[in-house]
């Protein structure tokens, strides 16, 4: 990201502006995790949320048609269903599952050195705007598959599987993504997103959203094995994708590099944003992009994993998905 983007920002006279638009989109972030919060824990009957003491009691997906469930042994298994999942409860969430605590600290850090080089305005835009984007698309994403149920098949013999994923663990919750989710989506992001700018200042907007997408994407890559396994279980994804890269679902990291790829370019187009329409109808432009962008997306993903990738494994003359490494 190029440091002199926002001198045309912080030029103008936006101190009262930056109050105003604090107290109205934090307040109403915190609102919603309030209210998510209280649904997720206290009327879990609403959104049907799967109980982490007895799994059996699971559909969309079943513990059987997870991918944790072909990566655990028999003695895992059965202690899950005795046991339910590891590190459960309250206090455990809140101190030591999730890394809340971490995710709330590299977080501030993040948004403090944003403010610093890009103004309050700006660094708010990213961190709610990712936050939003990641926890709404991860939200949409769950509840469909928990509430439309909508098949996917395996493998050549067309066995079905339901649902898409769901998480485990967490303390706080926006709509049904833990809020530590979706701040490590923010800081993971601004960082990839900045240090791409730094080394690559000299690149064009693309070239520079394309390799901070690419970083996140790979960091995911060796994070998300490691949050899913037996031991931790902070999330679980259903048998639907044809594509399984260390037990995880390849469009999960397609999806992380769409998401961070897309939003670094919407972050650098707020200062032009500001020049044409003022502050006001810039976060108001910015944000209506960004929830119209998370419907968009997920739209691209299945019609991606629902023609592309069964097209190009027919094409491979394969009849069945690949999983890397095989018996992960």
């Amino acid at each position: 990201m190029k440091e002199d983007l926002p001198d045309a920002v912080s030029s103008m006279p936006v101190k009262e502006f930056d109050r105003k638009f604090g107290f109205v989109a934090y307040g109403l972030l915190i609102l919603i995790i309030i209210f998510s919060t209280y649904l997720h824990h206290f009327q879990p009957q609403i959104l049907s949320v799967p109980s982490m003491i007895d799994v059996s009691t699971w559909h969309n997906p079943t513990l059987e048609q997870t991918n944790i469930y072909d990566r655990m042994t028999e003695a895992e298994r059965q202690k899950i269903m005795t046991e339910g999942i590891p590190g459960r409860g309250i206090l455990r969430v809140v101190f030591d599952t999730q890394g809340d605590w971490m995710a709330f600290l590299l977080a501030a850090l993040c948004f403090l050195h944003a403010r610093r080089h890009y103004g309050f305005w700006m660094a708010s835009c990213f961190l709610i705007g990712s936050f939003v984007f990641t926890g709404l698309q991860e939200s949409i994403a769950i509840l469909l598959g928990r509430f439309t149920a909508g098949a996917a098949y395996v493998d050549a013999a067309k066995q079905v599987t339901y649902g898409t994923y769901f998480f485990c663990k967490g303390s706080l919750w926006f709509i049904e993504t833990p809020v530590a989710v979706c701040l490590s989506w923010f800081y993971i992001a601004y960082s990839c997103v900045w240090t791409a700018g730094k080394v690559f200042a000299k690149m064009g907007i693309l070239g520079r959203a394309t390799i901070g997408g690419l970083t996140a994407m790979g960091i995911d890559l060796w994070l998300d094995p490691v949050a899913t396994s037996p031991e931790f279980m902070q999330w679980v994804w259903a048998k639907g994708d044809l594509i399984r890269i260390l037990g995880i679902n390849h469009s999960n990291f397609v999806g992380w590099f769409l998401l961070i790829f897309w939003f670094a370019i919407l972050w650098e187009w707020l200062p032009a944003l500001v020049r044409k329409w003022g502050h006001f109808k810039a976060s108001i432009i910015f944000f209506s992009i960004v929830l119209a962008s998370d419907i968009a997306m997920l739209i691209v993903l299945v019609l991606y994993n629902t023609y592309v990738v069964r097209g190009l494994l027919a094409l491979l003359g394969l009849k069945q998905g690949i999983q890397i490494p095989i018996g992960w």
